[in-house]
């Protein structure tokens, strides 16, 4: 029913409020999630989108629905233990199988996340997961998360394109019909002509960057370092080309994704020796 905007506020908040940061050093570039709201991280084929947003997720520490088509349960798992104790995946893999009361110990420290491990989900299928969440919780999750967005099937006579379109439309409803932040997971562009380190905007897989309030994109440098920009914000400034991008701290054997953290540079003296300046 439609009504007037004095009135609606009177009644309380939008249902807009931030959540907290997913990284401290995103705050400056004004790089957050808002509850009610879709999101969006992309970039190419391995660069490192799921270890960011899984880091992201237990940073912010809300109550999560995940979606994850991209991971099955034991590399998720194997990751999650590797973050919380800073052991590579290799170790943690095998902790799964040797140790698992000790995993699950660690584990439950992060069962504020719920998780779906199809690899096909349909838009039905999230639906129906935002709906149990809710009858089990009595509250819908304050963020929903599905990686990858591509993955996601749809019934529109088998039109990839199209079948994008739809998931980013239902996404925005998802978003506002449950009070949840959404984010998104894709891909940059299979292209030469991709921008490097960070896509830009317009490098996104089908174009679909019009529904997306803030739209994030990761990339690594020659030298393999992790690199994100903010290439769309409707609450803060951004830039398309992705020529704001700026340095992460990654370091993939562990899957931990953090703060960059320049190294402290020591200045060797002058040899013992003084320079005559007279």
């Amino acid at each position: 029913m439609p009504q007037t905007l004095s009135r609606s506020v009177t009644r309380g908040a939008s249902g807009k409020e931030p959540l907290p940061l997913a990284f401290p050093s995103w705050g400056p570039f004004g790089i957050r999630f808002r509850r009610g709201t879709m999101s969006m991280l992309f970039g190419e084929s391995g660069s490192h989108k799921t270890r960011i947003v899984l880091n992201a997720v237990i940073n912010m520490g809300v109550s999560t629905l995940m979606f994850s088509t991209d991971s099955d349960q034991d590399t998720v798992a194997s990751r999650i233990l590797a973050i919380a104790t800073r052991t590579p995946t290799d170790v943690t893999e095998q902790w799964l199988r040797t140790e698992s009361e000790k995993s699950a110990a660690i584990l439950k420290a992060y069962d504020f996340i719920r998780w779906d491990f199809r690899p096909d989900p349909t838009m039905d299928d999230i639906w129906l997961g935002a709906y149990a969440y809710h009858e089990a919780e009595g509250r819908y999750p304050d963020q929903i998360v599905i990686d990858i967005a591509s993955d996601v099937g749809h019934d529109t006579g088998g039109d990839e394109w199209a079948n994008l379109r739809d998931l980013l439309r239902q996404g925005k409803v998802l978003a506002r019909e449950t009070g949840a932040h959404v984010l998104l997971v894709h891909h940059a562009s299979d292209s030469a002509a991709t921008k490097k380190p960070c896509p830009r905007k317009r490098d996104m897989q089908g174009k679909v960057s019009a529904l997306p309030e803030v739209i994030v994109t990761c990339g690594l440098t020659a030298t393999g370092d992790l690199h994100v920009a903010d290439v769309k914000n409707r609450h803060a400034k951004a830039d398309a080309d992705a020529n704001n991008h700026f340095p992460m701290h990654l370091d993939a054997a562990t899957s931990f994704v953090g703060d960059y953290i320049a190294p402290q540079v020591s200045y060797q003296g002058w040899g013992g020796q003084e320079e005559d300046w007279s």
